[in-house]
């Protein structure tokens, strides 16, 4: 959560897939979302009031807004029979990325933090995922994993929406690249790879220089950075 001391999650520990809320670093789950189907890709708004997640209660995975003191339904904010999912919100909450496959691949798009004006941003690519906002104020930077159509392998790009969606490659020929975490003042990134050298967690520069291993123990994955103390 943006004050530190929340996590949210989705877990299967009652047998569905619901969301749960967890005091840092103690405290017992406390269920938020169990609605029917599936609860899961929670993403903190920037006040910590709101979480914008993905329902299947209506037999279809569309983005939704809860309330984080009782997961109460705000809104919907997609509605269609594709798949959207992966929700993050902008630095001002004015704004939320996501996923959809619409256009028959998944892709990242953006639309108003009330579900008006969504439209694709990943510039290329057939597989893009796990879009993520730099939560810097006055920034509008996306980070996402993107498969290579080539070489099959995924890696960690940037994308600057004020700067004619300029893409930029974080990590390239550098084995399997996913899920990146900005730091709070966005000079950062830190991601899940599976490479030559070592697997784990790796932290760099959002420009992809000074990469290094940070946690190589067991199977790790869905990094994600705290907020700034």
């Amino acid at each position: 959560s943006p004050s530190g001391t929340l996590i949210a999650f989705t877990s299967y520990m009652r047998e569905s897939a619901d969301l749960y809320l967890k005091s840092v670093p103690a405290g017992r789950p406390r269920r938020l979302a169990s609605y029917p189907g599936m609860n899961t890709g929670a993403a903190w708004s920037p006040d910590g009031s709101r979480l914008a997640l993905t329902l299947s209660r209506d037999g279809n995975a569309e983005i939704y807004v809860i309330k984080a003191a009782n997961g109460q339904i705000v809104s919907r904010l997609t509605q269609n029979r594709y798949i959207d999912t992966s929700p993050t919100f902008s630095p001002d909450g004015s704004e939320i990325a996501f996923v959809s496959d619409r256009e028959g691949s998944p892709q990242i798009y953006v639309m108003k933090a009330d579900g008006g004006g969504q439209r694709r941003v990943s510039p290329k690519g057939t597989y893009n995922q796990t879009p993520t906002f730099c939560p810097r104020p006055g920034k509008r930077l996306l980070a996402f994993t993107s498969r290579d159509d080539l070489s099959g392998r995924y890696d960690i790009v940037t994308l600057d929406l004020d700067n004619n969606n300029k893409m930029t490659r974080v990590t390239q020929d550098q084995g399997n690249n996913e899920e990146p975490t900005w730091a709070p003042n966005c000079h950062a990134i830190a991601f899940a790879s599976r490479r030559k050298q070592g697997s784990g967690i790796y932290i760099g520069n959002a420009d992809g220089t000074g990469q290094q291993l940070l946690v190589a123990k067991g199977s790790l994955s869905s990094p994600d950075w705290g907020p700034a103390k």
